[in-house]
């Protein structure tokens, strides 16, 4: 009962009259970030200090939103306003509000905060109406809007019509920003991270199943961490890519002291998202479809900024890693094809040795670098491997 009231104080004393329910599904009102407040104090605070509120969101943003520009209202305020029509572009709350992403508030305001009549959704598709875009620069809508409209969060951006979004291929180089605006969701949509997955993950305190949208990794209110982050970037990475953590760090291999490497201190984020790329994709400087004036992947990062010096040192340790593997995969398969003719030839201590090796390989393998993460770990764990595979196979001689 207590509870009740509080909440109808809140709305009673922040909230002017609104429409009644049967109204507000048939033409929705906003009601405005502000009201927001009076019930959910500490995310509006978060809000207000981050980069989707309209005090920090866009440097050429009119100053009132009563001076809308006819260039703001063509390319900017579908995005960088809260609650406006078509009719009345550029007219809305400044800001990407709370209603920009849970869709219009007057209902659930008039009817005591009804959790039905407010979207509440983690879908990409909410920040992919603003974190999206065109190559072509003709419009994201056929008929050449620059910004999504008629898009309200609990659609799919493929239920607006007339939408046109760019697809990309994931084993192309992503193309680099638009204007300053990077195709974020587009990217995204075509990575593995918009993948379905049966595995459950625990990143920032909540768990994820399936894809991994954006807010997974993104608060959408505000964090203490760059870029609106749950976590740091490195703990958010390691949260589902533990195998590659344990090869850039060069630790859990059996038999093997912990092995640094040059990019042990590189951070993930720093290789796999140059140019704030979200498809998590490493620019690789002998990729000859990588256009000259764009910066690869090495470049961004070493002091020499010279392609070919950088795409020849990446090619080296891909052939010593691939040279190096393949005699010990070889003498994988024939320790286990001979043990299949006699099971119970080897004593405890090389069968553990066995184990230990194929687990070990078995590291490596999966990472998927081919030796770029940590080449000298995966030279040690070979190295290794190569010494006691030869112990198994003079046993079994």
């Amino acid at each position: 009962m207590l509870k009740a009231i509080l909440v109808l104080t809140c709305i009673a004393a922040t909230v002017p009259a609104v429409a009644a329910a049967d109204e507000a599904e048939e033409s929705p009102a906003y009601a405005g970030s502000d009201t927001c407040s009076a019930c959910h104090p500490d995310k509006y605070d978060a809000w207000k200090t981050s980069g989707h509120s309209g005090k920090k969101n866009g440097a050429d943003a009119p100053a009132t939103a009563a001076e809308p520009s006819r260039d703001w209202i063509e390319n900017c305020s579908g995005c960088h306003t809260t609650g406006e029509s078509a009719e009345e572009a550029g007219r809305g709350e400044m800001g990407v509000g709370c209603e920009a992403c849970h869709g219009p508030g007057g209902g659930h305001v008039s009817n005591m905060g009804h959790p039905g009549m407010i979207a509440s959704s983690r879908a990409a598709d909410i920040c992919g109406r603003c974190h999206g875009g065109n190559l072509s620069g003709t419009g994201l809508l056929a008929d050449g809007t620059r910004w999504v409209a008629g898009f309200r969060p609990g659609m799919r951006l493929s239920d607006v019509p007339g939408l046109q979004m760019t697809s990309l291929d994931p084993a192309e180089p992503p193309p680099a920003p638009l204007d300053g605006h990077p195709l974020t969701y587009n990217m995204w949509r075509a990575s593995g991270h918009a993948e379905p997955s049966d595995k459950t993950f625990t990143i920032g305190g909540r768990e994820w199943t399936g894809q991994i949208p954006c807010v997974a990794c993104h608060d959408p209110h505000q964090s203490e961490h760059p870029h609106q982050l749950v976590m740091d970037p490195h703990e958010i990475c390691d949260a589902c890519h533990r195998v590659q953590q344990e090869v850039v760090t060069g630790k859990g291999a059996k038999g093997i002291e912990e092995t640094r490497s040059l990019h042990t201190a590189i951070s993930c984020v720093e290789c796999h998202m140059t140019e704030k790329n979200h498809l998590m994709r490493v620019l690789r400087p002998d990729d000859p479809k990588l256009a000259p004036e764009r910066t690869d992947t090495c470049s961004a990062c070493h002091e020499m900024k010279d392609r070919a010096v950088r795409a020849h040192q990446i090619q080296d340790w891909e052939a010593w890693y691939r040279e190096t593997m393949e005699p010990v995969e070889a003498a994988v398969q024939a320790v286990t094809d001979a043990l299949k003719k006699n099971p119970d030839a080897l004593n405890a201590e090389l069968a553990q040795k066995l184990a230990d090796t194929k687990a070990n390989l078995a590291v490596i393998g999966q990472d998927g670098s081919r030796g770029v993460h940590n080449l000298d770990y995966a030279l040690e764990i070979m190295a290794l491997a190569k010494r006691d595979l030869a112990k198994i196979k003079a046993a079994l001689e």
